[in-house]
């Protein structure tokens, strides 16, 4: 568009020059200059600016870390599970939000030398350090869909070998003969009292099932007589601390689970322990429709368990086990027993075979050392026959 400055009398006989000019693709008019050359400096000068970016229309206003990070929050609360949110807030009240190089730090004024050593550092101070950074890196990728930065400065640092965890008196997962031991000793401590508790830890070693999973069951969810099992629920967390049942992650985790014989009888062993303790109440049928219940018929707290399974190991002479631990123990397991991978996966509750794969690949010391023996034990008898043959 060709330059037209236009000049107009005003009514004190003062004349005034203005141009029509389009700037990011949007016309305007730029008024009150006092002489053409003026004009003609200032249209000139709009055009350079517009050129190198220079405009007030094309600055983005510069925010805080901490100010993009709260919408992020909101955002990503929406997006995930309540028990995986707490997780996510923990980690950034205690690792990001108050901690050097991002708090009173604007988004532009990262660098990725700042980047780095920050990483750098919490890989020394947190086993799971990945989390953290998963949490900067997603900021600051949305920072730059926003315009406010052009380039992620957690986008190419390296991130540092994750150290190990410190040295525990506790374990993944139990290989067969522990598991048995700690089966054993669950029944030894709780078969005169506290029954359920028996019955919780066999239902998930011989089910994998996940421990919101075997809280949230009611009896409406349990098919003796056909030996079945349907999981469409689960025990999570919310932020307030409540405890509720929701749909499972996927859909895949709504399966309905064939179960032993051995399993069948254990918990129709605690319904009607259930019952005759609701009996002896004063009701004549069980007011309670779940199959683990707390003492005023709601939900027990995902944390009880932990509790449980430490005094039940400690019992049997066993390091503690996490409570995801026995699904661990079960796929390896399963695993070892032959089960089919995509068996497992259904079993398991997974979306993406990948996630069975990467998740439960691992074999116990037991089944290396056998693997190693059947090749050694092969290669030696072809050899022994070769050498025969030969003589």
């Amino acid at each position: 568009m060709t330059m037209k400055i236009e000049v107009r009398t005003l009514k004190n006989g003062v004349k005034s020059y203005y141009f029509r000019i389009v700037l990011n693709g949007k016309p305007t008019h730029k008024r009150g200059f006092s002489n053409r050359k003026e004009a003609v400096n200032a249209y000139r000068a709009y055009k350079v600016a517009e050129a190198n970016g220079q405009l007030e229309s094309q600055q983005v206003k510069r925010i805080k870390f901490n100010e993009l990070a709260k919408t992020w929050l909101t955002m990503k609360e929406k997006d995930v599970r309540p028990s995986t949110f707490r997780k996510i807030k923990y980690n950034f009240v205690n690792h990001v939000q108050n901690v050097k190089p991002f708090r009173g730090c604007f988004l532009d004024e990262l660098t990725p030398a700042q980047a780095q050593a920050f990483i750098n550092k919490l890989s020394t101070q947190l086993v799971r350090y990945d989390q953290v950074f998963d949490i900067v890196d997603q900021i600051y990728k949305k920072a730059v869909q926003y315009g406010y930065i052009q380039k992620n400065p957690f986008s190419e640092i390296d991130k540092p070998r994750r150290k190990k965890a410190p040295l525990r008196d506790s374990v993944n997962f139990y290989d067969k003969e522990e598991l048995i031991r700690f089966l054993k000793s669950a029944y030894q401590l709780y078969n005169k009292g506290h029954y359920s508790r028996y019955a919780f830890f066999r239902l998930l070693a011989f089910t994998g099932m996940r421990k919101g999973e075997a809280l949230a069951l009611s009896w409406g969810d349990v098919d003796l007589i056909n030996k079945t099992l349907s999981i469409s629920k689960t025990v999570v967390t919310t932020t307030s601390g409540e405890m509720i049942s929701e749909a499972p992650k996927t859909k895949a985790g709504n399966r309905l689970m064939t179960l032993d014989d051995d399993t069948v009888s254990v918990l129709a062993e605690w319904k009607l322990r259930q019952h005759q303790l609701y009996k002896a109440l004063g009701y004549e049928s069980s007011p309670c429709e779940f199959v683990f219940n707390s003492s005023v018929n709601a939900f027990i707290t995902l944390g009880k368990p932990r509790q449980w399974c430490r005094e039940i190991a400690k019992a049997a002479d066993l390091p503690p086990i996490i409570i995801h631990g026995f699904r661990h123990t079960y796929a390896t397991l399963a695993v070892q027993s032959g089960m089919d991978i995509k068996q497992l996966q259904y079993q398991l509750g997974h979306r993406d075979v990948h996630t069975t794969l990467q998740i439960y690949a691992e074999v116990t010391n037991q089944q290396k050392k056998e693997t190693a023996s059947i090749f050694a034990n092969f290669v030696n008898e072809s050899t022994q026959k070769s050498n025969q043959e030969n003589h």
